[in-house]
């Protein structure tokens, strides 16, 4: 389950637990989880963002702070590139536009009540589920051009990738695509918790690995591909992982289900 990291950053002690108090409430009232920084300064919070330190997808930002303003900090989140949901705190309501211009979700206006604190809320988590269904999307599709014209391949149904001369074809359980590609290029777009490299010409989907051998990759259905021994590693690996996970899942339901019979 998805658990939405949020900041609040104000440089007064008061307003940052006043803040910390009403998103717990919120979190309770609406079942949902939450993970929560407490900044009192903005370049902080910036430094420990630009280092990959912290990532969050809501930030609530005083505006009025010493040093940096929650405004010049919310202007460098966006040169960064980050995306995150932006709610402005302020003593003031003639920031309006200037929110709108930063693309900030909203304001909020000290002293903070709960039902503009909940409202904020509510349009983050809009946003941020938003964004999570675009990139699974993004992770589940991808667009290449195959004669002549672009085509979406739906990711999930792809059981391995393989090098041919300067085209790449994708091999479902029931046929396959040619692509006009590179496996090089492909295989930078796809996810690598999903895609791994096998052989200099082969991508497998992990999904759809039932058994690594020494030199080839079994898929079920009869459909195999080779394994180098550069890739072997990696891949075994993970495999073996997930049969340790399962055999786990299979002892204890069968401690379970003896527990049960001797009750």
């Amino acid at each position: 389950m998805h658990e939405m990291r949020i900041a609040v950053c104000d440089d007064e002690e008061f307003y940052r637990s006043e803040l910390e108090k009403m998103i717990a409430v919120y979190g309770n009232e609406a079942s949902r989880r939450f993970t929560l920084d407490s900044w009192e300064s903005g370049s902080a919070l910036l430094d420990a963002v630009k280092q990959g330190d912290k990532d969050y997808d809501v930030i609530f930002l005083d505006i009025e702070m010493p040093e940096l303003s929650g405004m010049d900090a919310a202007g460098e989140l966006r040169r960064m590139g980050k995306n995150m949901a932006l709610c402005f705190v302020t003593s003031f309501s003639s920031y309006a536009l200037d929110a709108y211009q930063i693309d900030a979700i909203g304001y909020v206006v000290k002293p903070i009540q709960y039902l503009d604190l909940k409202k904020m809320m509510e349009k983050a988590e809009m946003q941020y589920w938003y964004r999570k269904k675009t990139e699974e999307a993004q992770k589940r599709y991808l667009e290449v051009m195959c004669e002549r014209r672009n085509i979406v391949i739906d990711l999930e149904k792809v059981v391995y990738i393989e090098k041919r001369r300067n085209q790449c074809v994708f091999h479902f359980t029931d046929g396959e695509q040619i692509c006009y590609d590179t496996l090089k290029n492909i295989y930078k777009r796809l996810d690598h918790d999903v895609f791994m490299q096998i052989h200099q010409g082969y991508i497998a989907n992990y999904n759809h690995v039932k058994e690594v051998l020494n030199d080839r990759v079994c898929f079920g259905s009869g459909m195999e591909a080779p394994l180098s021994r550069r890739y072997y590693d990696a891949i075994y690996g993970r495999y073996m992982d997930k049969m340790n996970r399962l055999f786990a899942e299979m002892k204890a339901e069968n401690a379970a289900r003896c527990r049960k019979y001797m009750e």
